[in-house]
């Protein structure tokens, strides 16, 4: 077996090591099918049973997502700044508070089945109470209580982020452990279809957001999404047999904190090296080298952050109807996982290999930054959309029994924006995963997985806070009610300027940044054609 050269830790990001050159085209095509094959070797029974949980996962989380703000409005009376912040707010805590603690009880105590199972209960609990705050309290009780409506529906949504961000943070590293022998190809292939799957359900959710936007059911609605969860739960539990359970042990969270302490207090002479293995010292600064890397992905989930709350108040702006018959507000939403879903098979097995084989192949930091690149455009789009909405004539547009002041521009010139947004996830998300399973020990994807997921909370928190200092100094930027008398187009300017000052900075980052993680993906084809070439030999 070739030695691994050894990678100094003044590498470049984004250049390419004196291994990493070798020239791709004495690859044969026959060996990039042979790898091709041995990457789609990832389903198994168990793989299979953990998809099919994501996907009926997914359908529950966005069926609840992707309906917040009309709910909100509609059924709570809240204007469309309090609805959007209570979205964003929710998405935060999803993916950046619960991740870590579900991460450590899966990682210290219980183990990440058990974790997946009882993360997977508190959400069902908290789909239970969702459907009783959509319910129609005063023919249930002859009495209408808003403040009971409001208390049950606030209480649901923090018990649903403690249970689906338990399910999230720990069913991705849970997948990757039972396809990790076959090789880093193999995890990639993973985490292309475990978002496939996640689109894929977000797009089933669309029969319950229509069921919901059309005729304002909403109580039937979650009803509809809390029994396809408890399906996924059984189906999960249905394949504890063909599982490989890891115990638990000790918090790598845990370990990284008090290395890093005791590190600090190193000029001191009170660090003792010897109290660590060298290993795990290499891979904790390793972990601290990346973080900027996740820092800017963290500026693209604020850009992505629009597609639930802004670009949705922008669809019910826009002419709805189709042959006389008013689509739902958030029908266009869909565009995002259907060129998502669209996109990966044809990334997987086609586009990146052929890059590959023609020595081209895109580093992760480079897909990161395309990526960025593209919601750039994206929110460019929406913000001239908003300019052009508004020269058009108006007219009053019933949709969910609400009023609108709407312009004659169909809807579906919003399908750009969704569909741009859609191919930057491809190509910014996906990397995110792939970066962190393919540059760290199987100990610390747990941890990557929480920081990834981290970055999509602070993405909503950046949201946050961007809005609400608009709304503090110019009240008048953000739509409340009609939406149509905002000025959303100076909101969605500034994001896409904010996020390509990012991108800029990104790029002079990785161009004369220096780390030590092997992160090329081109890398990551040889090593497993070489790989391939031992097993043969």
């Amino acid at each position: 077996m070739d030695e691994k050269p050894e990678l100094s830790a003044r590498t470049p990001l984004l250049s390419v090591a004196a291994h990493e050159r070798t020239p791709s085209r004495n690859i044969s095509i026959n060996r990039i099918k042979e790898v091709t094959v041995q990457r789609y070797n990832v389903c198994t029974l168990s793989v299979f049973l953990i998809l099919a949980t994501v996907f009926c996962e997914q359908f529950a989380f966005f069926s609840v997502l992707h309906n917040m703000v009309l709910f909100c409005t509609s059924k709570l009376d809240f204007t469309s700044f309090e609805a959007t912040m209570t979205c964003w707010i929710f998405s935060g805590t999803v993916y950046m508070v619960t991740p870590l603690v579900g991460g450590y009880l899966a990682d210290s105590l219980c183990g990440r089945y058990k974790t997946i199972l009882g993360s997977g209960f508190i959400f069902v609990i908290g789909k239970i109470l969702l459907f009783f705050s959509a319910g129609d309290f005063k023919s249930w009780s002859g009495y209408d209580r808003e403040d009971v409506t409001k208390a049950l529906f606030l209480t649901s949504l923090v018990v649903i982020s403690i249970g689906s961000g338990g399910i999230q943070a720990n069913i991705i590293p849970f997948g990757a452990q039972h396809v990790s022998h076959m090789g880093p190809r193999a995890v990639q292939t993973f985490c292309h279809w475990y978002y496939w799957a996640r689109n894929i359900g977000s797009i089933a959710s669309a029969g319950v957001v229509y069921l919901q936007q059309g005729t304002k059911q909403f109580c039937w609605g979650y009803l509809m999404s809390l029994l396809i969860l408890v399906v996924g739960l059984v189906i999960f539990r249905v394949g504890k047999r063909t599982y490989k359970h890891v115990p638990p042990s000790e918090s790598v969270l845990k370990k990284a904190i008090t290395m890093c302490w005791k590190m600090r207090r190193r000029d001191r002479g009170q660090f003792n090296m010897s109290q660590f293995e060298t290993s795990n010292i290499y891979d904790v600064k390793n972990v601290l080298k990346s973080l900027p890397t996740y820092g800017f992905i963290t500026v693209y989930w604020m850009s992505y952050a629009q597609m639930s709350t802004s670009l949705f108040l922008q669809s019910t702006e826009l002419d709805l109807s189709i042959d006389g018959v008013n689509i739902p507000p958030a029908f266009l939403i869909y565009f995002n996982p259907a060129m998502v879903v669209l996109c990966i098979p044809l990334m997987d097995t086609i586009i990146y290999p052929l890059l590959i084989k023609c020595g081209k192949g895109p580093t992760y930091l480079q897909r990161i930054g395309i990526g960025m690149f593209l919601a750039v455009l994206a929110l460019c789009y929406a913000g001239g959309l908003e300019i052009f909405r508004k020269q058009h004539e108006q007219f009053v547009q019933e949709s969910t029994n609400i009023s609108y002041n709407a312009s004659s521009i169909s809807v579906f010139h919003q399908v750009p924006v969704f569909a741009l947004l859609g191919l930057s996830e491809v190509w910014t998300s996906i990397t995110g995963l792939e970066f962190a399973y393919t540059n760290f020990p199987d100990y610390m994807q747990g941890l990557i997985t929480g920081l990834f997921l981290m970055t999509i909370g602070l993405g909503s928190v950046y949201s946050i806070i961007l809005t609400a200092i608009v709304q503090r100094a110019k009240p008048d930027w953000y739509p409340n009610d009609p939406a149509a008398n905002g000025h959303m187009e100076v909101l969605f300017f500034l994001i896409a300027g904010i996020t390509f000052v990012f991108m800029l900075i990104f790029v002079f980052v990785t161009k004369f940044g220096y780390t030590s993680t092997q992160e090329d993906s081109r890398t990551q084809f040889v090593g497993s054609h070489n790989k391939l070439n031992s097993e043969n030999t």
